[in-house]
């Protein structure tokens, strides 16, 4: 291993000014967003064409395969759909965690740095608690999305053999 040059011993980590900071915190938000959004498109387009395909395989039966593929096709499908669902869920819940941790230190910059009040919405306490729930509310669906998927698929996975014994 070889030692430092005088360049790199020489360098010095430079203070932060507070409105690099928050651009910062935001920066980290922004893409923290961007990641859920991603992770949340991917879910509802895998399980749109599940839905397609569940679908139509519920109503190809043929009189060459007869009622054997309705049986077959349509649970697997939906054991598919459920575990993308159940595998998408906890993605979804770690990034809105790091939103949430990325929003709580630029409330405390704000709250330091008075300064910085003009680059926020929330400039009082109601005004934060009123910008938090819209927050929750925003983030309900994209939350609960996997446990819709998770419930529904279920249900889906029951439906052939149900109509099979009826």
């Amino acid at each position: 291993m070889t030692d430092p040059s005088p360049e790199q011993q020489n360098i010095s980590c430079a203070p932060i000014s507070e409105s690099e900071l928050l651009a910062f915190y935001r920066a980290e938000i922004r893409f923290e967003s961007e990641v859920v959004n991603g992770r949340l498109h991917a879910l509802l387009a895998s399980q749109s064409f599940l839905v397609i395909a569940y679908a139509t395989a519920m109503t190809g039966s043929t009189k060459r395969w007869g009622d054997s593929m309705v049986l077959l096709i349509p649970p697997l499908l939906a054991v598919l759909g459920f575990v993308l669902a159940l595998l998408a869920w906890p993605g979804i819940r770690a990034a809105y965690a790091a939103i949430s941790k990325w929003e709580a230190k630029e409330h405390s910059l704000h709250t330091r740095c008075h300064h910085l009040q003009d680059f926020t919405l929330a400039t009082t306490e109601n005004d934060m608690r009123d910008l938090m729930r819209r927050d929750k509310e925003g983030a309900r669906f994209a939350m609960r999305a996997p446990i819709v998927f998770l419930v529904t698929w279920a249900v889906f996975a029951a439906i052939p053999f149900y109509l099979y014994l009826m």
